[in-house]
């Protein structure tokens, strides 16, 4: 099979991933616990795609738990702060293995099931919601793993290969618990609703374990997003509200998929992500108020994460001159 066809089919895959549960449990008025299940499985996927079974099986029953403790905490705010420490604490330490981008989407989730509520008909407790989860994530973990294997070539390097140091890891885990914590108490004290949930998921995207790194990000973030919100307004203004703008919102959400499996830059990663999130977060409201809240908590939040970074960059500075100088000696 030619290599164009297999990344069409496993796009096509991913894409089904976030967008069955939805499109199953919208005709019942739970179309926000169906795509936070597919936003998780994506999460799921995304891990399968980078490690192997075993990790991505341990990950799905993980997430579940966490998921089952964010749904709490959408009316018990500490609870789900708890849950989002740990998922930064679990984020952080797969930085030693360099896999802490392919598991970015599981924090975002949290961040929104965390921010509402998941729970309605038929979906009418977070023990079921949580059962969901953990049986969608470990069903995507089994699919996801046997298509890499028949239509992607063999990872670069070995899948546990050493890619940050332990001072490194920690350091960038630290960083992620503090943001989490900070941004997690505004958001849900405040009761912010799907805005917090952009507020609390930015960090967890523009921070890296390379501080330089964090840095490009956001100006790359930041300016995706501009242009991205630019789409979603005009498309709104355009197509109104309907199934043709939720249409539009999905095709965005296709073109994210193949911009993270085909690793295009991140500020158009970021330009297509946004009206995809901006259009179908916005069901049921206005798109330009959507818009509006996410962009004032993604500032927010990106500010969070650059202060910290800020704070943070002269104890990298400090070890790393320490390391050095014990090199020397040594």
């Amino acid at each position: 099979m030619a290599a164009r066809w297999r990344i069409v089919i496993m796009v096509a895959a991913l894409s089904a991933v976030i967008i069955v549960p939805s499109a199953l449990l919208s005709p019942f008025n739970a179309a926000t616990a169906g795509s936070m299940i597919g936003l998780g499985g994506l999460g799921i996927a995304f891990v399968a795609l980078a490690t192997d079974l075993r990790v991505s099986l341990i990950t799905a029953v993980v997430f579940a738990g966490l998921a089952l403790l964010a749904a709490v905490g959408a009316s018990h705010v500490i609870v789900g702060i708890l849950a989002l420490v740990a998922v930064a604490i679990g984020v952080g330490v797969t930085a030693r293995w360099g896999w802490n981008r392919s598991f970015v989407m599981l924090p975002i989730t949290l961040a929104f099931i965390a921010s509402e509520s998941v729970v309605g008909p038929p979906v009418d407790s977070t023990l079921v919601f949580a059962a969901a989860v953990l049986a969608y994530g470990i069903f995507v973990a089994l699919i996801v793993t046997v298509l890499r294997s028949r239509l992607l070539p063999p990872h670069k390097n070995p899948v546990y290969s050493v890619q940050h140091s332990w001072a490194g890891t920690i350091g960038y885990a630290v960083m992620l618990v503090v943001t989490a914590s900070i941004t997690a108490t505004i958001a849900l004290l405040n009761g912010w609703g799907h805005t917090g949930g952009w507020l609390i998921m930015t960090p967890f995207i523009v921070i890296q374990p390379a501080m330089r790194d964090g840095m490009v990000k956001s100006v790359n973030r930041a300016v995706g997003t501009i242009a991205g919100f630019a789409i979603a307004y005009l498309a709104a203004e355009v197509l109104g509200s309907g199934p043709v703008l939720t249409a539009v919102g999905y095709a965005f959400a296709v073109l994210a998929v193949i911009a993270m499996v085909k690793h295009w830059h991140y500020a158009l990663y970021a330009m297509v992500l946004t009206p995809a999130i901006v259009i179908l977060e916005s069901i049921g409201r206005s798109v330009q108020q959507t818009s509006d809240y996410r962009l004032v908590a993604t500032l927010l939040g990106v500010g969070i994460a650059l202060a910290t970074m800020a704070v943070a960059m002269p104890i990298y500075r400090y070890r790393n001159r320490t390391t050095s100088a014990g090199n020397q000696v040594s």
